[in-house]
């Protein structure tokens, strides 16, 4: 049996995640936010109804309660007036005491004149017409129905089934200090009764028990049980048209922000990176938005940068290409000589093709992280020293003077060949770009975890905001400083990509001397 009950249970759960899984969004939060509610307000009802059910049988003992306690006054009273004896008492005043002080409104005392039938211990008055009144009977009318003397009822006859069947509301017995019952129905079970003492001047002289009432059985108050049951449903069907009301609006008022994320989500995927959201949140959507607003950003500038790359590298190739074919071409014609001069020029624009390509392939393997380093510890002023004195010859050609003259050791974790092509791909950037006669400082500072390699050159300088742009692949100023020897302009983007390997940082800004300064930051090792 319970196997057969996890397996109806898992197959409702499929089917409900089947059906569920092919729902929109809008439509699930509606039916989380109704189910919600739904199984909140069952609960909640069912334990308003079973609250109101012990409540209202509380009440109905506290009146219970409340009967026994007139009850006894009464049957005192009634002691009293029997000279103090049980058997003076009849079964007559047994009954007209329980129904005096039966369940419900108090009868109303006896006044002189009134004809109400709740008077107390009076029947209701004869409501014949007088043609009819016992009274004026004509004479040979039919002979009174009255009970011959012998078959009366005793009134002082001790008749304990006549009282218990003149009973009134829940049963009820008088007993005795020894626990006799004297009138009324016997109790079964005492210690659960509902219990009144009769006291007269504080002694106990009897003990009135009622049966405790676990059911309502009266058809009053199971016509206001149903009433209240009816009510309870009403209250809660209404409050579930509410609910879902209200989830249907809050399900649309929650997905705007995500139908405005899937609609910016779906121009990116369109390639429309200019689109930007409208709404300003502080919340979780709020921060997707933004991320989204800036994924645009970047993917907008990426798209421009790999357009201005294609141009740049298209220029790049086609200008020594076009001198190329014009010079073979020439050639061909017979307008030039096939000569030693005329070969060194092709040679040369075939040079600066391939610094060209093999600038492109250093950048792009440090881009993909497909440069190889072998990190150890390393002398930084050792390696700076020769790479100074490998490119010796080309900064004097240029008609420049350079200054290097640390000598202490300074020790780094880095790759040594990395190194030296950072410092020669720095250098030889000076040289192209400093003005003739003019200077190169290079300076080693070591502090307290890092160490600062400083390279200031003379004019002409660069603006400050375009400090940062001279890493960017192919960048081009509209400045004095341009460009003036062969290459592609990869050289500092390659740099920045060595740098960051080695957990540094490299910086442009204008130099003191002029021209401009390239700071590079590197962990001590």
């Amino acid at each position: 049996m319970e196997i057969q009950a996890k397996s109806l249970l898992l197959l409702v759960c499929s089917l409900v995640g089947r059906y569920t899984y092919k729902m929109n969004i809008s439509k699930k939060l509606f039916l989380a936010f109704v189910g919600l509610t739904s199984i909140v307000l069952l609960a909640t009802l069912s334990l308003a109804r079973w609250s109101f059910d012990q409540g209202f049988l509380n009440y109905i003992n506290t009146l219970e309660q409340e009967r026994l306690g007139r009850l006894s006054t009464a049957v005192a009273d009634l002691y009293q007036q029997s000279a103090f004896n049980w058997q003076n008492i009849t079964v007559a005043q047994y009954r007209q005491l329980l129904r005096l002080h039966a369940p419900g409104p108090a009868p109303r005392p006896f006044v002189r004149g009134d004809t109400s039938a709740n008077r107390q211990g009076m029947p209701p008055p004869d409501r014949r017409p007088p043609h009819l009144s016992e009274h004026k009977k004509p004479a040979g009318s039919a002979v009174e129905h009255r009970q011959p003397p012998h078959k009366r009822p005793d009134s002082k006859r001790w008749d304990r089934s006549a009282i218990s069947k003149a009973r009134f509301g829940p049963p009820t017995g008088i007993y005795d200090n020894d626990g006799s019952l004297l009138a009324g129905d016997a109790i079964e079970d005492r210690n659960k009764a509902t219990y009144v003492p009769v006291t007269y001047k504080g002694e106990l002289i009897a003990k009135l028990y009622s049966s405790p009432i676990v059911k309502v059985n009266s058809e009053s108050a199971a016509i206001f049980s149903q009433q209240q049951l009816w009510t309870t449903l009403w209250i809660g069907l209404g409050c579930l048209l509410l609910a879902s009301i209200i989830s249907w609006l809050l399900a649309r008022f929650l997905l705007v922000p995500v139908k405005e994320v899937v609609k910016g989500i779906s121009y990116l995927s369109k390639g429309n990176y200019n689109e930007r959201f409208s709404q300003q949140r502080q919340d979780e959507l709020g921060q997707l938005m933004n991320d989204i607003d800036h994924l645009a950003m970047i993917l907008d500038k990426t798209r421009t940068a790999k357009n201005r790359w294609f141009a740049d590298i298209s220029h790049e190739l086609r200008t020594p290409l076009s001198i190329l074919c014009g010079e073979i071409d020439a050639i061909k014609a017979g307008i030039r000589q096939f000569d030693q001069q005329q070969l060194e020029s092709l040679e040369q624009e075939v040079i600066r093709i391939k610094h060209l390509v093999d600038d492109l392939y250093q950048l792009s393997l440090s881009d993909v992280g497909g440069l190889k380093y072998n990190i150890q510890p390393m002398d930084l002023t050792e390696c700076i020293s020769d790479t100074i004195a490998s490119l010796g010859n080309k900064i004097s050609a240029k008609g420049l003077a350079y200054r290097f003259n640390h000598i202490e050791p300074v020790l780094i974790n880095a790759d040594k060949m990395r190194m030296q092509q950072l410092v020669s791909n720095v250098i030889l950037n000076s040289v192209a770009y400093t003005d003739s006669p003019g200077n190169i400082d290079i300076d080693l500072i070591q502090q307290n975890t890092k160490v600062l390699l400083l390279i200031n050159d003379t004019k002409p300088s660069v603006a400050t905001a375009e400090c940062e742009l001279l890493f960017e692949a192919l960048h081009r100023q509209d400045s004095s400083r341009v460009r003036r020897s062969n290459g592609a302009g990869l050289g500092l983007t390659i740099c920045r990509n060595i740098v960051e390997a080695h957990k540094g940082t490299i910086t442009a800004r204008p130099s003191n001397l002029g021209g401009l300064c390239i700071e590079i930051v590197l962990p001590l090792a």
